[in-house]
């Protein structure tokens, strides 16, 4: 089954039972899926002045930059007070979008009243509000705080299947940050491809557009950080220093550290002394 299909079945699921509306957005916050489709009869109402709708996104605005600086999902009210909770989707470590369940009540008669009063002015008379109320969603307060749970681990779900791709920007930054973290393990252009989930074209291109050197010259020009950091506080042997800092082979340690100092690794060794 198709990815996007996939995952729009499981935001319908998601609104099967909550009753919740559940959108997917990207890093620049753009709605991707949703389920349903439409704003609720309340939110489309009140979004038909361009003001009002300049708020709504504001308060979304502030909740997705909440949840970009902490990692975490992030609930809070609008400006009518209505309860939105946004959580986090991460692509092999990197932020890459956002659920956002909202347009919701909790069961508290204080709640509504609080809406009306935040909302009465949107609306042409009282009969045009109490119909538009009836559509916004109430959850029970004792449960609200489960579905967000489940939201939570919905984004987890993404977060493991990678359903959500970064983009170009962010899977050069996703490919640097894994060689970063595993540079002492055999690396290849066919082992990143395969991690991220693209061509090899896709990998090396937007890698070297962004970083402006290929994978495999990141990778030597890493290791060889870590080596030169090695050689200055250690003094294990220079096949050691090759092993612990990815290469296999010493004499192609040699040949690399020989072409970036113009001297091999026991001659930078002893300038140090």
């Amino acid at each position: 089954m198709d990815t996007r299909i996939q995952t729009l079945e499981i935001l319908k699921d998601f609104n099967r039972i909550t009753g919740a509306r559940i959108s997917l957005h990207d890093l620049d916050r753009n709605e991707i899926a949703a389920f349903p489709q439409s704003l609720s009869d309340f939110c489309r109402t009140v979004q038909q002045n361009e003001g009002v709708k300049a708020r709504c996104h504001a308060a979304d605005d502030l909740a997705f930059e909440q949840v970009r600086n902490t990692g975490l999902p992030y609930t809070y009210k609008c400006h009518c007070g209505l309860i939105e909770t946004v959580a986090p989707i991460y692509n092999y470590g990197n932020l890459t979008g956002y659920f956002m369940m909202g347009q919701i009540s909790d069961d508290d008669p204080s709640s509504l009243i609080e809406i009306k009063r935040l909302s009465q002015e949107l609306f042409s008379n009282r009969q045009a509000l109490d119909k538009a109320c009836k559509s916004i969603p109430v959850i029970k307060s004792d449960i609200l705080g489960s579905y967000i749970n489940i939201l939570d681990i919905l984004a987890e779900y993404m977060t493991q299947t990678n359903r959500l791709t970064a983009k170009d920007r962010d899977l050069a930054h996703g490919i640097k940050s894994y060689i970063n973290k595993f540079y002492q393990r055999k690396l290849s252009v066919q082992l990143l491809c395969e991690t991220f989930g693209c061509s090899r074209t896709t990998l090396m291109n937007t890698f070297k557009e962004r970083y402006g050197v290929t994978v495999g010259e990141y990778i030597n020009l890493y290791r060889l950080e870590k080596a030169e950091k090695m050689l200055q506080e250690s003094q294990v042997g220079i096949k050691s220093v090759a092993t612990e800092c990815g290469f296999s082979d010493q004499n192609y340690f040699t040949k690399v550290f020989r072409q970036k100092h113009g001297m091999t690794p026991s001659e930078y060794r002893l300038k140090l002394k």
